[in-house]
Protein backbone atom coordinates (compact mmCIF):
# COMPACT_ATOMS: atom_id res chain seq x y z
CA UNK A 1 0.00 0.00 0.00
CA UNK A 2 1.52 3.15 -0.79
CA UNK A 3 1.68 6.05 2.01
CA UNK A 4 -0.91 8.99 1.68
CA UNK A 5 1.24 12.32 1.63
CA UNK A 6 -0.83 15.53 2.85
CA UNK A 7 -0.29 18.72 1.62
CA UNK A 8 0.87 21.42 3.77
CA UNK A 9 1.34 25.07 3.00
CA UNK A 10 4.90 25.56 3.39
CA UNK A 11 4.28 29.57 4.83
CA UNK A 12 1.46 28.21 7.44
CA UNK A 13 4.53 24.88 8.39
CA UNK A 14 6.85 28.06 9.10
CA UNK A 15 4.77 29.50 11.50
CA UNK A 16 4.72 25.98 13.55
CA UNK A 17 7.35 26.12 16.89
CA UNK A 18 8.91 22.59 16.62
CA UNK A 19 9.56 20.94 19.51
CA UNK A 20 11.27 17.38 19.45
CA UNK A 21 10.56 15.42 22.65
CA UNK A 22 13.39 13.56 23.98
CA UNK A 23 14.08 11.63 27.16
CA UNK A 24 16.43 13.75 30.03
CA UNK A 25 19.85 13.32 30.20
CA UNK A 26 21.66 15.24 32.98
CA UNK A 27 24.96 14.94 31.29
CA UNK A 28 23.96 17.36 28.44
CA UNK A 29 23.04 20.21 30.20
CA UNK A 30 25.85 22.76 30.01
CA UNK A 31 27.44 21.13 26.80
CA UNK A 32 27.31 21.69 22.95
CA UNK A 33 25.06 18.93 22.68
CA UNK A 34 22.14 20.57 24.58
CA UNK A 35 19.76 21.38 21.93
CA UNK A 36 16.80 24.67 22.24
CA UNK A 37 14.65 22.50 20.59
CA UNK A 38 14.33 19.53 22.67
CA UNK A 39 11.48 19.03 25.44
CA UNK A 40 11.74 16.82 28.51
CA UNK A 41 8.24 15.75 30.34
CA UNK A 42 8.72 15.10 33.91
CA UNK A 43 6.19 13.43 36.09
CA UNK A 44 5.83 15.15 39.31
CA UNK A 45 8.16 12.45 41.14
CA UNK A 46 11.19 12.98 38.90
CA UNK A 47 10.82 16.71 39.02
CA UNK A 48 11.13 16.27 42.84
CA UNK A 49 14.19 14.38 42.63
CA UNK A 50 15.89 18.01 40.52
CA UNK A 51 13.80 21.26 42.59
CA UNK A 52 15.56 20.72 45.42
CA UNK A 53 18.82 22.29 47.32
CA UNK A 54 21.02 19.50 45.73
CA UNK A 55 20.30 20.30 41.93
CA UNK A 56 17.98 23.13 41.87
CA UNK A 57 20.74 25.41 40.14
CA UNK A 58 21.59 22.60 37.50
CA UNK A 59 18.36 22.41 36.66
CA UNK A 60 17.84 25.98 35.97
CA UNK A 61 20.66 25.42 34.28
CA UNK A 62 19.16 23.13 31.37
CA UNK A 63 15.92 25.16 31.81
CA UNK A 64 17.65 28.30 30.29
CA UNK A 65 18.26 27.06 27.40
CA UNK A 66 15.57 24.06 26.93
CA UNK A 67 12.04 23.16 27.88
CA UNK A 68 10.64 21.24 30.21
CA UNK A 69 7.17 20.19 30.81
CA UNK A 70 6.13 18.50 34.23
CA UNK A 71 2.73 17.37 35.41
CA UNK A 72 0.63 15.09 37.60
CA UNK A 73 1.66 12.16 38.76
CA UNK A 74 -0.98 9.41 38.01
CA UNK A 75 -1.52 7.92 41.18
CA UNK A 76 -3.27 11.66 41.83
CA UNK A 77 -7.11 9.99 41.52
CA UNK A 78 -8.82 12.39 43.05
CA UNK A 79 -7.16 15.10 40.66
CA UNK A 80 -5.47 16.60 43.76
CA UNK A 81 -2.16 18.83 42.65
CA UNK A 82 1.25 19.47 43.47
CA UNK A 83 3.30 22.79 44.56
CA UNK A 84 4.38 24.25 41.45
CA UNK A 85 6.44 26.53 43.32
CA UNK A 86 9.52 24.62 43.75
CA UNK A 87 9.01 24.10 39.50
CA UNK A 88 8.62 27.36 38.97
CA UNK A 89 11.30 28.78 40.66
CA UNK A 90 13.63 26.50 39.25
CA UNK A 91 12.52 28.04 36.03
CA UNK A 92 10.22 25.01 34.00
CA UNK A 93 8.47 26.32 31.81
CA UNK A 94 5.33 24.18 31.37
CA UNK A 95 3.86 23.31 34.37
CA UNK A 96 0.62 21.11 34.41
CA UNK A 97 -1.97 21.19 37.35
CA UNK A 98 -5.20 19.62 37.34
CA UNK A 99 -7.62 22.94 36.60
CA UNK A 100 -10.85 20.74 37.55
CA UNK A 101 -8.81 21.35 41.47
CA UNK A 102 -10.15 24.34 43.40
CA UNK A 103 -6.72 24.09 45.53
CA UNK A 104 -4.03 26.39 46.41
CA UNK A 105 -1.62 25.23 43.72
CA UNK A 106 -4.67 26.40 41.14
CA UNK A 107 -4.76 30.03 43.02
CA UNK A 108 -1.39 30.85 42.71
CA UNK A 109 -1.29 29.84 39.22
CA UNK A 110 -4.22 32.17 38.80
CA UNK A 111 -1.96 34.74 40.73
CA UNK A 112 1.12 34.06 38.67
CA UNK A 113 -0.68 35.21 35.11
CA UNK A 114 -2.16 38.55 37.01
CA UNK A 115 0.16 41.15 35.94
CA UNK A 116 -0.01 40.09 32.10
CA UNK A 117 -3.57 40.21 32.46
CA UNK A 118 -3.53 36.77 32.08
CA UNK A 119 -2.32 36.08 28.96
CA UNK A 120 -0.81 32.99 29.44
CA UNK A 121 3.13 33.92 29.38
CA UNK A 122 4.84 35.40 32.13
CA UNK A 123 8.47 36.33 31.83
CA UNK A 124 11.06 34.90 34.01
CA UNK A 125 12.64 37.51 36.67
CA UNK A 126 16.40 38.46 35.33
CA UNK A 127 17.85 37.39 38.19
CA UNK A 128 16.52 33.82 36.94
CA UNK A 129 18.57 34.01 34.12
CA UNK A 130 21.72 35.28 36.31
CA UNK A 131 24.29 31.99 36.32
CA UNK A 132 25.18 32.79 39.88
CA UNK A 133 21.29 32.48 41.23
CA UNK A 134 20.61 29.48 43.11
CA UNK A 135 17.18 29.27 43.72
CA UNK A 136 17.38 28.03 47.09
CA UNK A 137 20.01 30.31 47.85
CA UNK A 138 19.57 33.87 48.93
CA UNK A 139 22.85 34.78 49.44
CA UNK A 140 23.25 34.34 45.52
CA UNK A 141 20.93 37.33 44.55
CA UNK A 142 22.02 40.10 43.08
CA UNK A 143 21.00 43.26 41.68
CA UNK A 144 17.79 42.67 43.44
CA UNK A 145 16.28 44.30 46.87
CA UNK A 146 14.52 42.93 49.54
CA UNK A 147 11.53 44.10 51.03
CA UNK A 148 9.39 44.40 54.40
CA UNK A 149 5.98 44.31 54.18
CA UNK A 150 3.74 45.59 57.43
CA UNK A 151 -0.16 44.64 57.26
CA UNK A 152 -2.56 45.61 59.39
CA UNK A 153 -6.38 43.86 58.52
CA UNK A 154 -8.59 45.69 59.72
CA UNK A 155 -12.20 44.57 58.41
CA UNK A 156 -14.20 42.53 55.99
CA UNK A 157 -17.93 42.33 54.70
CA UNK A 158 -20.34 40.40 53.24
CA UNK A 159 -18.15 37.08 53.96
CA UNK A 160 -19.47 33.89 52.85
CA UNK A 161 -21.56 31.19 54.42
CA UNK A 162 -20.35 27.68 55.02
CA UNK A 163 -24.28 26.58 55.26
CA UNK A 164 -23.92 26.23 58.80
CA UNK A 165 -25.09 29.58 60.56
CA UNK A 166 -23.32 32.53 61.62
CA UNK A 167 -19.39 31.86 61.23
CA UNK A 168 -16.87 32.97 63.05
CA UNK A 169 -13.84 34.43 61.21
CA UNK A 170 -10.37 34.64 61.22
CA UNK A 171 -7.70 35.74 58.28
CA UNK A 172 -4.71 34.11 57.57
CA UNK A 173 -1.95 36.06 55.80
CA UNK A 174 1.08 34.02 54.23
CA UNK A 175 4.09 34.96 52.03
CA UNK A 176 4.70 31.73 49.71
CA UNK A 177 7.61 31.67 47.32
CA UNK A 178 11.31 30.95 47.73
CA UNK A 179 11.76 28.41 50.54
CA UNK A 180 13.64 31.17 52.34
CA UNK A 181 10.72 33.71 52.29
CA UNK A 182 7.52 31.55 53.04
CA UNK A 183 5.60 32.22 55.81
CA UNK A 184 2.10 32.19 57.73
CA UNK A 185 0.45 34.61 60.10
CA UNK A 186 -3.05 34.75 61.41
CA UNK A 187 -5.51 37.74 63.42
CA UNK A 188 -8.02 36.60 65.92
CA UNK A 189 -11.14 35.12 65.14
CA UNK A 190 -14.50 37.18 65.35
CA UNK A 191 -17.29 35.61 67.28
CA UNK A 192 -20.49 35.00 65.28
CA UNK A 193 -20.13 38.47 62.72
CA UNK A 194 -19.60 37.12 58.88
CA UNK A 195 -21.47 40.61 57.89
CA UNK A 196 -19.24 42.66 58.67
CA UNK A 197 -16.18 41.46 61.23
CA UNK A 198 -13.92 44.26 62.71
CA UNK A 199 -10.03 43.07 64.14
CA UNK A 200 -8.37 45.04 66.15
CA UNK A 201 -4.69 46.89 65.32
CA UNK A 202 -2.63 44.38 64.97
CA UNK A 203 0.47 44.50 62.29
CA UNK A 204 1.92 41.64 60.62
CA UNK A 205 5.62 41.93 59.45
CA UNK A 206 7.13 40.07 56.73
CA UNK A 207 10.59 40.28 55.30
CA UNK A 208 11.07 39.28 52.18
CA UNK A 209 14.78 38.22 50.08
CA UNK A 210 13.11 37.48 46.53
CA UNK A 211 10.24 39.73 46.00
CA UNK A 212 10.38 38.92 42.16
CA UNK A 213 9.76 35.44 43.01
CA UNK A 214 6.88 36.06 45.73
CA UNK A 215 3.00 36.16 46.17
CA UNK A 216 0.65 37.56 49.38
CA UNK A 217 -2.13 35.19 50.27
CA UNK A 218 -5.27 35.96 52.43
CA UNK A 219 -7.44 33.41 53.40
CA UNK A 220 -10.25 33.75 55.33
CA UNK A 221 -11.53 30.68 57.63
CA UNK A 222 -14.13 29.94 60.17
CA UNK A 223 -13.61 28.36 63.24
CA UNK A 224 -16.18 26.24 64.45
CA UNK A 225 -17.29 24.82 67.62
CA UNK A 226 -14.85 21.76 67.56
CA UNK A 227 -12.14 24.68 66.43
CA UNK A 228 -11.89 23.08 63.25
CA UNK A 229 -10.66 25.59 60.18
CA UNK A 230 -13.36 25.58 57.31
CA UNK A 231 -12.54 27.68 53.79
CA UNK A 232 -14.70 30.73 53.39
CA UNK A 233 -12.71 32.91 50.77
CA UNK A 234 -9.09 34.08 49.36
CA UNK A 235 -7.52 36.36 47.60
CA UNK A 236 -3.36 35.68 45.82
CA UNK A 237 -1.73 38.60 44.56
CA UNK A 238 2.15 38.39 42.84
CA UNK A 239 4.36 40.57 45.92
CA UNK A 240 5.85 43.23 42.75
CA UNK A 241 2.40 43.89 41.99
CA UNK A 242 1.33 45.44 45.45
CA UNK A 243 -0.48 48.95 46.15
CA UNK A 244 0.42 50.54 49.32
CA UNK A 245 -1.97 52.68 52.13
CA UNK A 246 -5.62 51.53 52.84
CA UNK A 247 -6.94 49.03 50.02
CA UNK A 248 -9.86 46.85 49.50
CA UNK A 249 -9.29 43.24 48.57
CA UNK A 250 -11.84 41.52 46.44
CA UNK A 251 -12.13 37.93 47.61
CA UNK A 252 -12.57 34.70 45.52
CA UNK A 253 -14.11 31.31 46.61
CA UNK A 254 -11.61 28.33 45.72
CA UNK A 255 -12.31 28.46 42.41
CA UNK A 256 -11.03 32.28 41.95
CA UNK A 257 -14.01 32.90 41.13
CA UNK A 258 -15.21 36.43 42.13
CA UNK A 259 -17.60 36.60 45.10
CA UNK A 260 -19.90 39.43 44.71
CA UNK A 261 -19.29 42.47 47.96
CA UNK A 262 -16.88 40.41 49.74
CA UNK A 263 -13.96 41.70 50.75
CA UNK A 264 -11.36 42.78 53.11
CA UNK A 265 -10.11 46.22 53.97
CA UNK A 266 -6.34 46.56 55.22
CA UNK A 267 -3.93 49.18 55.36
CA UNK A 268 -0.51 48.16 54.15
CA UNK A 269 3.30 49.76 53.72
CA UNK A 270 6.04 47.98 51.55
CA UNK A 271 9.70 49.05 52.54
CA UNK A 272 11.95 48.41 50.02
CA UNK A 273 15.82 48.91 50.81
CA UNK A 274 17.93 52.33 49.39
CA UNK A 275 20.61 52.23 47.33
CA UNK A 276 24.12 52.73 48.27
CA UNK A 277 23.59 56.50 47.65
CA UNK A 278 20.40 56.80 49.74
CA UNK A 279 18.24 57.72 46.50
CA UNK A 280 15.18 55.45 45.89
CA UNK A 281 15.89 52.39 43.72
CA UNK A 282 13.00 51.72 40.67
CA UNK A 283 11.24 49.59 42.98
CA UNK A 284 11.40 52.11 45.60
CA UNK A 285 9.61 54.78 43.02
CA UNK A 286 7.44 52.18 41.15
CA UNK A 287 6.21 51.62 45.16
CA UNK A 288 5.62 54.98 45.08
CA UNK A 289 3.49 55.72 42.05
CA UNK A 290 1.47 52.53 43.14
CA UNK A 291 1.10 54.08 46.79
CA UNK A 292 -0.90 57.62 45.38
CA UNK A 293 -3.15 55.78 43.13
CA UNK A 294 -6.53 56.36 44.86
CA UNK A 295 -8.40 53.50 43.21
CA UNK A 296 -8.98 51.80 46.21
CA UNK A 297 -7.43 48.43 44.21
CA UNK A 298 -4.42 46.12 46.10
CA UNK A 299 -2.64 45.04 43.02
CA UNK A 300 -1.52 46.75 40.33
CA UNK A 301 -1.30 45.02 36.55
CA UNK A 302 -2.96 44.89 33.37
CA UNK A 303 -6.91 44.01 33.78
CA UNK A 304 -7.96 41.65 31.21
CA UNK A 305 -11.03 42.95 28.66
CA UNK A 306 -13.97 42.49 30.63
CA UNK A 307 -12.69 40.87 33.46
CA UNK A 308 -14.15 42.04 37.08
CA UNK A 309 -11.02 44.39 37.54
CA UNK A 310 -11.50 45.93 34.34
CA UNK A 311 -15.65 46.46 35.07
CA UNK A 312 -14.58 48.09 38.51
CA UNK A 313 -12.08 50.07 37.09
CA UNK A 314 -13.73 51.83 34.75
CA UNK A 315 -16.37 52.99 35.90
CA UNK A 316 -14.32 54.89 39.04
CA UNK A 317 -12.24 56.31 36.63
CA UNK A 318 -15.25 57.68 34.69
CA UNK A 319 -16.60 58.85 37.59
CA UNK A 320 -12.98 61.01 38.86
CA UNK A 321 -12.86 62.53 35.41
CA UNK A 322 -16.86 63.47 35.76
CA UNK A 323 -16.23 64.57 39.16
CA UNK A 324 -13.44 66.67 38.17
CA UNK A 325 -14.77 68.07 35.57
CA UNK A 326 -17.99 69.33 37.58
CA UNK A 327 -15.45 70.97 40.21
CA UNK A 328 -13.97 72.77 37.52
CA UNK A 329 -17.29 74.06 36.04
CA UNK A 330 -18.65 75.04 39.38
CA UNK A 331 -15.34 77.47 40.38
CA UNK A 332 -15.94 78.64 36.82
CA UNK A 333 -19.07 79.71 36.83
CA UNK A 334 -18.15 81.29 40.73
CA UNK A 335 -15.97 83.29 39.19
CA UNK A 336 -18.06 84.81 36.30
CA UNK A 337 -21.04 85.36 38.79
CA UNK A 338 -21.78 88.98 39.39
CA UNK A 339 -21.93 89.70 43.35
CA UNK A 340 -25.12 91.46 44.29
CA UNK A 341 -24.81 93.97 47.35
CA UNK A 342 -28.42 95.24 49.18
CA UNK A 343 -28.83 98.65 49.27
CA UNK A 344 -32.59 100.09 50.88
CA UNK A 345 -33.72 96.58 51.50
CA UNK A 346 -33.09 95.77 47.68
CA UNK A 347 -30.29 93.56 45.99
CA UNK A 348 -28.40 95.41 43.10
CA UNK A 349 -25.80 94.79 40.98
Amino acid sequence: MMERRKKIALELSELVVYCRPVPFDEEKIGTERACYRDMSSFPETKAEKYVNKAKGKKFLQYNRLQLSRIYPKGQRLDSSNYDPLPMWICGSQLVALNFQTPDKPMQMNQALFMAGGHCGYVLQPSTMRDEAFDPFDKSSLRGLEPCAICIEVLGARHLPKNGRGIVCPFVEIEVAGAEYDSVKQKTEFVVDNGLNPVWPAKPFHFQISNPEFAFLRFVVYEEDMFSDQNFLAQATFPVKGLKTGYRAVPLKNNYSEDLELASLLIKIDVFPAKQENGDLSPFSMSLRERGSDASGQLFHGRAREGSFEARYQQPFEDFRISHEHLADQSDSRERRAPRRTRVNGDNRL
